[in-house]
């Protein structure tokens, strides 16, 4: 018993060092970043648990520590999941967007569900690497209100007219698209991007950072994409300043990976002050992707 004391007591250091990282440090740099992406809310709750349960014998560190974790599942309840439910509005415009990757083929019934419940105005699919002409052919006869483009970076990028690609870039493995598209009966500036993680470190930040710069160069009106980076890192400050995130309007949990579990919020969609978010809609279909789907509901405010 003993042991066990000591064990959870030696642990409070590194525990009160990770909510340091990832509340105030945060993913300043490569080291820093592998911390703070290996500790998400729920495994800091986890550890705290586990750490509390070794000191039940101490009743004041034990009561310290199990105070503190129940701060900690509070903070990521209200912070991390929302209550709020919307009905579907037609009249509202709709986004789709889907990391299609570590598929075995396409989700044909699921996605004609979502498709036909929302009519989105744009959908966009990242990781299509594995997308069969056949696949393609299927999405063009079932949905022939949309225009199908696959354009480089295995984006798919489906319409309801024609897109004007006006740039892309690449960045080792990071790539995005800018790119016109008529929404709501006029010409909007769309943003798609896929951040990739180069040498299984989370060093991704001066992409977000060019990603940014070149939104705004473009007065992009809408960035969406995998972003592979949390939502709460610091290297999203900069986005916060410019652009609206969906973060707030979710539907339950706001993480959007890995396999359905609430880790981490990596697909993410970020839009101008002329756009009101409404709400976001999450879907995870486990034989297709680890990626959720996400439906997001927005109005023009001109």
């Amino acid at each position: 018993m003993k042991l066990l004391v000591i064990l959870g007591k030696s642990l409070l250091i590194p525990f009160a060092l990770l909510l340091l990282v990832h509340f105030f440090i945060k993913d300043r740099s490569y080291d820093l970043a592998m911390i703070f992406n290996a500790f998400p809310m729920p495994v800091l709750i986890g550890l705290g648990l586990f750490i509390s349960m070794l000191l039940i014998p101490e009743r004041t560190w034990f009561r310290s520590t199990l105070i503190v974790t129940l701060l900690l599942a509070a903070h990521w309840l209200f912070s991390y999941y929302g209550f709020h439910r919307v009905e579907i509005d037609k009249d509202n415009n709709h986004i789709l967007l889907w990391n299609i990757d570590n598929r075995k083929f396409l989700p044909r019934e699921e996605l004609k569900e979502q498709i036909d419940l929302f009519e989105p105005d744009i959908m966009a699919f990242l990781e299509t690497r594995k997308l069969s002409m056949t696949e393609l052919k299927y999405l063009k006869e079932q949905f022939p209100q949309y225009q199908f483009n696959i354009v480089q970076g295995y984006f798919l990028i489906a319409t309801k007219g024609n897109i004007e690609l006006i740039d892309y870039q690449k960045f080792e493995i990071t790539k995005f698209h800018t790119f016109k598209a008529s929404i709501d009966g006029k010409n909007r500036t769309l943003m798609i991007a896929d951040v990739g993680v180069k040498g299984g470190y989370f060093n991704q930040w001066q992409d977000i950072e060019k990603i940014h710069a070149e939104a705004l160069k473009n007065k992009v009106d809408m960035v969406f994409g995998d972003f592979n980076t949390p939502y709460e890192s610091y290297h999203f400050n900069d986005f916060r300043k410019d652009y609206q995130s969906f973060h707030d309007v979710s539907e339950g949990f706001t993480a959007t990976w890995p396999k359905g579990l609430p880790l981490l919020e990596l697909d993410q969609i970020w839009v101008d002050e002329d756009i009101e978010p409404i709400t976001l809609k999450k879907f995870y279909f486990k034989d297709y992707s680890n990626h959720d789907m996400l439906i997001g509901s927005f109005n023009f405010n001109d």
